[in-house]
Parts: structure tokens; sequence; C-alpha cells
């Protein structure tokens, strides 16, 4: 069984390969490896939804705008919401000011627990915020351990966060904040939105019986999507292909993994110029190497694209 979390789910559906790595029993949900990180000292303020100050410091009334997000997770290789769940127990959203002070755009006490499986082609609205105008360099996804977690055929595998990062403001260390770069600058008035991948793909890894999960979440401003499909050369479908899409300064922005029929689609981008590019052989964030099926011989093709906000482009059939 590939250790790989996409390949292991997809081997175990015809090998059995998840109930040897589970060493036969269930488990129950888990929190997070315990930090060894320190509470930061350093002072920030925490603006919660619904409590804005109504005055600036100058005493004047702060200027809004709003942004919604909605949440997608990479397409996997031989993976359905009906054979498997990754429930993730979301709690909610802040965004970062330039000063690293949180504003919360959506929360709750209790998570939303989602299964990321259900969002390969369908998003989920995390909901939206008002935001004081002005710029923002990240978000951060509140995560809850302890329904964070992967079922497959009754049993429960644990979730554990390799890299444990509490938020300053959590007294208990007990939420996952995600860090997730996002450049907006709102002005007053504008409705901005933005898309989150999860990416379980790059993420998770399915290891002596739980997940270890190093998370991956790309963003981007609007919903753009580049779509394709990949096929060797006597036209047959390359499955579990990664696919990568590269800025203009040779940063990775995204990437996904070709479906059995060799289908993909990359979101959670910016608008902008990419060099897309087809992968036989991929190394995860997760650590796991991951290896095309049906590929001919040979590095794979690569396509330059321009995508705008809400842009949906589609590649066609690309050559492996």
């Amino acid at each position: 069984m590939r250790s790989v979390l996409a390949l292991a789910l997809a081997a175990a559906v015809s090998t059995g390969g998840l109930a040897a790595c589970s060493g036969g029993g269930a488990h129950s949900a888990s929190t997070a490896i315990p930090s060894t990180q320190t509470q930061s000292t350093q002072k920030h303020v925490r603006h919660l939804k619904g409590s804005r100050n109504v005055q600036d410091v100058s005493g004047t009334a702060p200027r809004f705008f709003d942004m919604a997000l909605a949440l997608f997770d990479a397409p996997l290789s031989g993976v359905t919401s009906s054979n498997a769940q990754f429930n993730a127990g979301i709690l909610g959203v802040d965004a970062i000011d330039a000063n690293g002070d949180s504003w919360q755009l959506t929360g709750s006490s209790t998570p939303q627990v989602v299964n990321l499986f259900d969002l390969q082609t369908t998003a989920l609205n995390l909901g939206s915020g008002s935001l004081p105008v002005g710029s923002y360099t990240s978000v951060q996804l509140l995560l809850d351990p302890a329904t964070t977690t992967l079922n497959y055929k009754g049993h429960t595998y644990p979730v554990y966060f390799v890299t444990s990062d509490h938020p300053w403001w959590d007294p208990t260390q007990t939420v996952e904040a995600v860090s997730i770069p996002l450049a907006v600058a709102g002005a007053e008035g504008q409705s901005i939105s933005a898309t989150l991948d999860f990416n379980v793909f790059q993420s998770a890894t399915l290891r002596h019986g739980a997940v270890y999960l190093t998370p991956t979440v790309a963003a981007g401003l609007g919903q753009p999507t580049i779509s394709g499909t990949v096929a060797n050369a006597g036209g047959s479908p390359v499955s579990s292909a990664t696919v990568v899409a590269t800025d203009a300064n040779g940063k990775i922005a995204n990437v996904t993994a070709t479906r059995a029929d060799g289908s993909f689609d990359l979101r959670g981008i910016n608008p902008g110029a990419y060099t897309v590019s087809v992968l036989n052989t991929f190394v995860t964030n997760a650590g796991d190497t991951v290896t095309a099926s049906g590929a001919s011989a040979g590095n794979g093709p690569s396509r330059s694209v321009i995508v705008g906000p809400n842009s949906k482009v589609q590649l066609g059939t690309l050559k492996d």
C-alpha cells in the first residue's frame, strides 16, 4: 500500500490495505500532538464579529468592506464521499491584518463538521463578514482537533497535526490555527470573494493506523478554476498524475491529482499567469511520493494560461 493518503485509500478499496495499517482495531478521535511551541508574548488584538468598535482612534466611524469565503478540496484518485470521510471540525475563519491583529470573519463555539471529500466539485460556503478598509496578509482557518478524523469502513482514525499551531488568543490551546497566505486590500463598500482549497492530497498521510496532517491550504481571490484531462500517448486516462500551477515568480500556487478518468481541477489560486505542469512523480508536503498510473515514458506536458477572478479555463486533453 502506498503511504500517501489519497493512494492509500484508493488501494484499500481493492486490497484491504487500510485495515492492515489500522492494526485491526477501531480508533477514537484524538487531539493534536502536544505542542512544543511557547505562547507568543507579542501584544495583539482579536476583534470578534458583532463587537467591532464603532469608532476608530481618530473618533470617526470606520469604513468597511465585505469578504465571503468558499472552501473546496482537491480531488483524490479513487476517493469519494461514498467510500471515505475526512471530517474537519471547522470553528471559523479569522483575517489577519498587517499588524498581526485578528478579525473574526466567521465563527462558532461548536465546530461545523464537514466531510472534505464532499467538496471535490462543490464548494462549502464558509460565510462572510465585514472588515475595516485596509490590507490583510492572510487568513486563519480554525479547526477543532477532536472532531477532525478519518472514517473508513466503520473505523475512525485519529488525525494528528504534525506542527501544532494554536492561536495566541486561545488560552486552552485546543484550537488549531491553519495560516493561509491571502493578500487582500479592501475599499469602502467593496464585496470581495475568496476560495480556499484544503488539499488533503498535499496535507495528509496515513501511517500506522493514524493520519498525520501538515495543513497545506491554498487560497486565492475570486473563484478561478483550471480544468483538463491527462491521457497517455494511446489516449487512455492517466490517474494519480500531479498537476502543478506555478505562478510568474516561479512559486507553486497549488497542486492537485488526476482522477481515475484523468480529469483534474485546480482551485484556490489568484487571478494571474500560470504554468500548468503534469508530473508523473511528486513528493507531497506530507512527505509521500505519488506516482502516476498509465503515463507514457518521458516528461509530462505543460501549458501556459492566464486566469481572471472568475475564469473557468479548460485546457482540454494533455498528452502525458
